[in-house]
């Protein structure tokens, strides 16, 4: 037994220092060698924010303002299409379209009415959270 007791003596004094962190106290690790626990402080690395300067700050102030007034037109816009989804009438609907050489389509079929509608509800709701997006980077 008396050469058990030495050798577990040998692989103590041999045994390498080890740290041991706990996940709830992160501030805290405790060092554990042959003499006994040891507590250490650790102090977390704070980033100091980049200051910006009045001419960034005027850029975002204007570039805000820019999507501000966006959101402001497309929101109008999808109400606009809402209103009249809610109120057309099946009978006296009639879409017209118009394009850069002058050429004209128009229908007065609901179901083409309608898919529009829908089409531009989507496009509407798609750019106005789009807008939302960019207007939360910038603040």
């Amino acid at each position: 037994m008396k050469n058990n007791s030495a050798a577990q003596k040998a692989q103590e004094a041999e045994a390498p220092t080890m740290t041991i962190v706990k996940p709830q106290e992160e501030k805290r690790a405790e060092v554990i060698n042959k003499a006994g626990a040891e507590i250490v402080e650790f102090t977390p690395v704070q980033e100091q924010p980049k200051v910006q300067t009045i001419d960034e700050l005027k850029r975002k102030a204007e570039l805000l303002t820019r999507f501000a007034q966006k959101h402001s037109d497309l929101i109008e816009k999808r109400k606009q299409v809402e209103n009249f989804k809610i109120s057309h009438d099946n009978d006296t609907a009639t879409v017209l379209v118009h394009d850069a050489k002058g050429e004209v389509f128009n229908s007065n079929s609901p179901k083409t009415i309608g898919k529009l509608i829908e089409f531009w509800l989507e496009e509407f709701t798609e750019a106005i959270e789009r807008i939302e997006t960019q207007m939360r980077e910038i603040a």
